[in-house]
């Protein structure tokens, strides 16, 4: 059900102290008189405040006491069963608790005998399928919203304006949605108040008018709707129809997050975050976003990634960062894609992928984010470095590289050096271009990059530097320390697993042994290294063979 926040503490406070029994003594709103009538002791709990009848009567869904709405308006059921007033308000309550089921059947009736909350409810139930019996009914959903609109009921005329807005499940019309917008701003509706502002500084439908949109999100304001705190603090953000005031804008953003409204609380944590119209504050800023992204706004969620992947107001969390933004990607939220590339581009709280991150800011670049469509060559560079010096088997390399030997030694520094220049984060840039270097045999210029690796985890490094030790390339031979680097990442890389069944099936620098060897080269098999298989071969039909010939490892460097 679409949740519309209104003004309700008056009322919530008077239903916090008024105790309930089996004939609940409900307060009339207005007059100070109580009445013991179950019917009007269920209205005081489950009503709307936009039934034609009961305007600002009513009480929210976030402010429905729920256990005892469902209680009371049971009882008046009991007692009026041909109540349609309580039908209808026990079916909301219904809804609100899970039973989309039971709330059905009490609002089909309801909505023939001529209710517009019921046909709305009703067709809520249809349009998001919270019955589980059939699934939804788009159509119906949409003829009982019709109907709910045409009663006049306004929360119902602004869903339908929002259908005609969007062009979903009708064809797109600015006009009617306008027009509807219009009719229920109209009604005291401060949501259609804040749609017709937002429709005229975006100029859908309409020429753009910002003192227009200023004076319709006011309105929405006087009508209880906090996001008009929102538009306002929009138009002085961005100096919309009035001179750009941070100040300003910070004020009525504070204004919509006092009411815990998660655009305002996201526009004031980016207000706080650039230390604009108010003094740079992380913690504030990451205490906003967090209420902002638990309410489940996308944007927030968006925004709340960045804080915990560079430690902005809270501790570096970045896995926590990336199934943050990588949640508001996948619901719709632009500039998320832009984060999730540079996530997967400098490895933060998931294994490093250029592919996946160039996939990433191409999705966002085209749908127009500008850091997307900015990052798109950096990673296109190291994506020509990955190419030129990466080995294929790297974790997540997607194939991405090519063996040792294959290495043009000046495209592939060239490429390299470019990529460690315009993005000098990622270690991993570093390794392909020391690759480059050994296999240009500049192994000075290798080995300081391939320990700045080893240090980080860099599978790769290891085995470089490792290949390096074992042959004595530019460096004194070290063949233990060797062997303990192939085996600090021989759990999930297949090069080091494979060089290790090399050594054990030859006994170089280990004890001969075929059993191990065939372990080993078997896991690399598994691990993707195109020459395993052939060794296990050879080792399998050579039972009593000495081994394979290592003879030319120290002269070809390493094999991939």
């Amino acid at each position: 059900m679409r949740r519309h926040t209104l003004t309700v503490g008056f009322i919530a406070a008077l239903l916090c102290s008024t105790p309930l029994f089996a004939e609940p003594a409900v307060v009339i709103l207005g007059s100070g008189a109580q009445s013991t009538d179950p019917v009007t002791a269920c209205g005081a709990l489950a009503s709307s405040p936009w039934e034609a009848d009961r305007v600002g009567a009513g009480v929210a869904d976030e402010a429905v006491f729920l256990d005892n709405a469902v209680s009371s308006c049971e009882a008046a059921l009991a007692a009026a069963p041909g109540s349609i007033q309580a039908q209808t308000w026990l079916a909301r309550a219904y809804i609100l608790i899970g039973r989309a089921g039971d709330a059905r059947r009490l609002l089909e009736p309801a909505t023939i005998a001529g209710s517009g909350f019921a046909a709305y409810l009703l067709s809520t139930i249809l349009a998001e399928g919270l019955d589980r019996s059939d699934g939804g009914d788009g159509s119906r959903a949409l003829e009982l919203l019709v109907q709910a609109s045409d009663a006049g009921y306004a929360p119902a005329t602004t869903a339908l304006a929002e259908r005609y807005e969007n062009g979903d499940g009708v064809e797109l019309n600015n006009d009617v949605a306008r027009s509807l917008y219009e009719s229920a701003a109209n009604a005291g509706f401060g949501s259609a108040s804040y749609r017709l502002g937002y429709l005229y500084v975006s100029g859908i439908g309409v020429d753009y008018d910002n003192e227009r949109a200023m004076t319709f999100y006011q309105q929405a304001i006087e009508q209880g709707e906090p996001r008009g705190y929102y538009g306002v603090g929009q138009l002085y953000e961005l100096g919309y129809g009035v001179e750009q005031d941070y100040a300003r804008a910070s004020e009525y953003y504070q204004l919509g997050a006092d009411r815990r409204e998660p655009m305002s609380q996201t526009a004031l944590a980016y207000l706080y975050e650039q230390g604009l119209g108010v003094a740079q504050d992380y913690d504030r800023s990451f205490a906003l976003l967090v209420d902002a992204a638990g309410q489940g706004w996308r944007f927030a969620q968006a925004a709340l990634s960045i804080h915990y992947l560079f430690g902005q107001g809270t501790a570096v969390d970045a896995e926590k960062g990336y199934d943050l933004a990588l949640t508001a990607q996948q619901n719709g939220i632009v500039y998320a894609s832009g984060i999730v590339g540079y996530v997967f581009q400098n490895g933060l709280g998931t294994n490093r992928n250029l592919t996946t991150a160039k996939f990433y800011y191409e999705t966002g670049a085209n749908a127009g984010d500008q850091y997307s469509a900015g990052q798109l060559p950096v990673v296109e560079a190291e994506l020509a470095c990955q190419e030129a010096a990466g080995s294929p088997y790297e974790p997540l390399a997607g194939l991405v590289g090519r063996a040792f030997l294959d290495i043009v030694a000046d495209e592939a520094i060239a490429a390299c050096e470019n990529a460690a220049s315009v993005n000098p984060g990622p270690v991993g840039n570093r390794v392909w271009l020391a690759r480059a270097y050994v296999r240009a045999e500049r192994y000075d210029e290798a080995l300081p990059l391939l320990d700045e690796g080893v240090a980080a985890g860099n599978a790769l490094a290891h085995t470089v530097l490792a290949d390096m030790l074992l042959a004595g390339w530019g460096v004194e031979r070290d063949p233990q320390r060797a062997l303990s680097l192939y085996q600090a990442v021989s759990a999930d890389f297949g090069l080091a697993q494979y060089t290790l069944g090399l050594l054990y099936a030859e006994g170089i620098e280990v004890p001969q042994d075929r059993t191990e060897a065939l372990r080993w080269l078997r896991l690399a098999d598994s691990y993707g290294v195109d020459d395993a298989a052939a060794e296990i071969a050879a080792l399998m039909e050579q039972a009593d063979a000495p081994g394979v010939d290592l003879a030319g490892f120290g002269r070809e460097g390493p094999a991939y």
